[in-house]
């Protein structure tokens, strides 16, 4: 017996001794794999000099098909260098659909992403860092979202739900603007970029479900949302406009504070648009003087909302815009010819001609407005690069 209890004590010690060196092995391929994650994990500090300018001339970039941007990304950057760029608009994707590993939502990742493993933030942050100013673009709409949370939509004046947008209250004080918060801190955190710049977050049509219209009556002592002689809700009606100014300013305040915590920018794109006869439209419940209290820059639409006026238009947008201050104001010159859906195929996308874009570009500039955001990179042909060369490639790009 006491042999036999030594031949079983010494196969305990031998299984405790493999288990002590198992947990040793497996120790170090957990801290060879932080250390990895950490050493592929971009920096998050960009240039900072490059964080301020003058005169920005900025391209966005929008990939036909990210999955093959590899082969474009060299020329692109070559062009951009070529014509005086100094800072690139890079797609962060939506709170649904995100082109980077947003840690603890896995659910929201693009497929791109999952397929390939590639962080396409990081990748395009890191590279074109080192000579601009990195703004990602965080762009609000959110379809597939809303598939799953269709109570969250958006609800029309006219009692239609959005396909795109989340309604106003969830966006402030719901999940999905919790999300989008997230989001940006996630980015702001962990990415090379100078900026944040938050897209496509329009209430004007839509924002009038049930939780708005109790915020709406909260805000405002009305006990119903303001009508027409006809019945139906009043959009343009002041009330409405200073109620979603001061809500979509509770969320930019959030944003900023977070992003400004990372000692980041948080821009803002905004729609200033014409009528027919030419006049300056800022449609109810936009205000660029609100949004600039949260708000380091807003990033004012372009070309797609002249409203059939010829192209030097542009220039009374432009004029309007020098109230805010030049410093705060980027002209966003569209290269889309016509207005699309989000969900139109970008293969099909037509371009405005190079010498429309040169109108746009000198009219924004007389008109005092210096900076620019050409979008998107799929549209600029050879033409658009050498129009944009003249402009841009002999004035010295700022910081």
């Amino acid at each position: 017996m006491i042999f036999g209890e030594e031949i079983d004590n010494r196969g305990f010690m031998n299984r405790r001794i493999f288990l002590i060196l198992l947990l040793i092995i497996g120790v170090i391929v957990l801290i060879g794999l932080v250390a990895f994650a950490v050493l592929r994990r971009p920096k998050a500090t960009p240039n900072l000099e490059l964080t301020q300018l003058d005169s920005v001339h900025a391209v966005r970039i929008d990939y036909l098909d990210i999955n093959s941007s590899q082969q474009e990304v060299n020329n692109l950057e070559s062009q951009m260098k070529q014509v005086g760029t100094n800072m690139v608009a890079l797609s962060a994707g939506r709170v649904d659909w995100t082109y980077f590993p947003w840690k603890g939502h896995p659910d929201r990742w693009s497929s791109e992403v999952k397929h390939t493993g590639v962080d396409y933030l990081a990748r395009d942050s890191t590279r074109f860092s080192e000579w601009a100013h990195v703004s990602a673009v965080v762009d609000m709409l959110a379809p597939r979202y809303l598939k799953s949370h269709p109570e969250e939509a958006a609800i029309s004046y006219t009692g239609v739900a959005s396909n795109n947008l989340v309604s106003t209250m969830d966006l402030v004080e719901g999940d999905f603007g919790k999300d989008a918060l997230d989001m940006i801190e996630f980015i702001a955190a962990n990415y090379p970029v100078n900026s944040i710049t938050i897209s496509e977050l329009v209430y004007y049509v839509d924002g009038f479900g049930d939780n708005d219209k109790a915020a709406y009556m909260n805000y405002s002592g009305n006990s119903d949302w303001p009508r027409t002689t006809s019945g139906a809700i009043d959009i343009d009606d002041p009330s409405v406009g200073e109620w979603r100014v001061y809500e979509i300013g509770r969320f930019l305040e959030k944003a900023a504070t977070i992003v400004h915590q990372y000692n980041k920018l948080l821009f803002f794109e905004a729609n200033v648009s014409l009528d027919t006869n030419g006049n300056v439209v800022v449609k109810n419940g936009t205000d660029l003087d609100a949004f600039l209290k949260y708000v380091d820059r807003v990033v004012v639409w372009g070309n797609h909302d002249l409203d059939g006026q010829p192209a030097n238009a542009i220039s009374s947008i432009a004029s309007y815009l020098n109230q805010f201050g030049v410093d705060k104001v980027i002209m966003m010159i569209g290269l889309w010819d016509g207005i699309y859906s989000p969900d139109f195929p970008k293969d099909q996308m037509v371009a405005i001609p190079a010498e429309e874009l040169k109108i746009l570009l000198d009219s924004t500039q007389n008109a005092g407005i210096p900076n620019h955001w050409v979008s998107p990179s799929f549209l600029v042909s050879q033409e658009h690069w050498n129009v944009l060369d003249e402009q841009w490639g002999k004035k010295p790009a700022s910081p």
